[in-house]
C-alpha cells in the first residue's frame, strides 16, 4: 500500500481575475500534488463564472480577502508552501484618476504578503509584475530585458515597480526565496472586456 502524498498548499492571490483564474485551473489540472487557496477581494474586474467548474474541486479553496488585511492574510497563508502573488489594481486610466487604491493594493498589499510569507517561512514567493515598470518603447527600440532600468510612466506602473523593489529587498535582506516575473500583454478566456479593448 502506498502512502498518501502530502499536498503542497499554494496561495494564489488575485485568483479570480483573468490571469489568476487560468493559473488556478492550470495548477489543479497539471499538478495533482498541489492544493490551491484562491485569495481574492472580488473587485470590479473579476468574474467568478471563470471558476465555476472548479469551485467544488477537492484541492481548491476560495477565501475572499484583501491583501492589505494583515490578520486575514496571515491566517489564510498558514501552512502554505508557496505564494503566487497576482492580486493588483491594474487599470492605467483608473490609476491616473486616483492613485490611492493602487498604492494600497499594489504596494501595501505586497508588503503585507511578504511579511506573512516571512512569518510562515514560505519556501517560494513569486511576484507577478508587468513590463509597464520599464516604461515605453519607440518603434525602433529593442525589446525590454531584465537588465532595463525601471522607468514607470503612470501611477499603476510606479506601484508595481515599488512592489517589485520590496520583493527584491525581502529577498536580499531576509534571504526570502522570491522571484519576480514581468509579463506583457496577456489576453485570453475570461479577460476583463475593457482590458481587451486596448489591443
Amino acid at each position: 500500500m502506498t502512502e498518501p502524498v502530502e499536498l503542497k498548499r499554494i496561495m494564489v492571490t488575485g485568483g479570480a481575475g483573468f490571469i489568476g483564474s487560468n493559473l488556478v485551473k492550470l495548477i489543479l489540472r497539471e499538478y495533482p500534488d498541489y492544493f490551491v487557496i484562491n485569495y481574492d477581494l472580488l473587485t470590479y474586474a473579476v468574474n467568478l463564472v471563470s471558476l465555476a467548474d472548479v469551485e467544488d474541486h477537492p484541492r481548491y479553496m476560495f477565501i475572499r480577502g484583501d491583501t492589505a488585511d494583515r490578520d486575514n492574510v496571515i491566517q489564510a497563508m498558514e501552512g502554505c508552501w508557496g505564494v503566487l502573488h497576482l492580486a493588483a489594481e491594474t487599470h492605467v486610466d483608473r490609476s491616473i484618476l486616483d492613485a490611492g487604491p493602487f498604492m494600497r493594493t499594489n504596494v501595501i498589499g505586497s508588503q503585507v504578503m511578504l511579511d506573512a510569507a516571512r512569518h510562515h517561512h514560505v519556501e517560494r514567493f513569486i511576484q507577478v509584475s508587468t513590463d509597464e515598470v520599464y516604461g515605453s518603447l519607440k518603434p525602433e527600440d529593442p525589446p525590454f530585458t531584465e537588465n532595463n532600468r525601471l522607468k514607470p510612466n503612470n501611477p499603476y506602473a510606479a506601484s508595481k515597480a515599488a512592489a517589485d523593489l520590496l520583493v527584491r529587498v525581502y529577498a536580499k535582506t531576509y534571504d526570502m526565496p522570491a522571484l519576480i516575473t514581468r509579463c506583457s500583454n496577456n489576453y485570453g478566456p475570461y479577460m476583463f472586456p475593457r482590458s481587451l479593448s486596448r489591443f
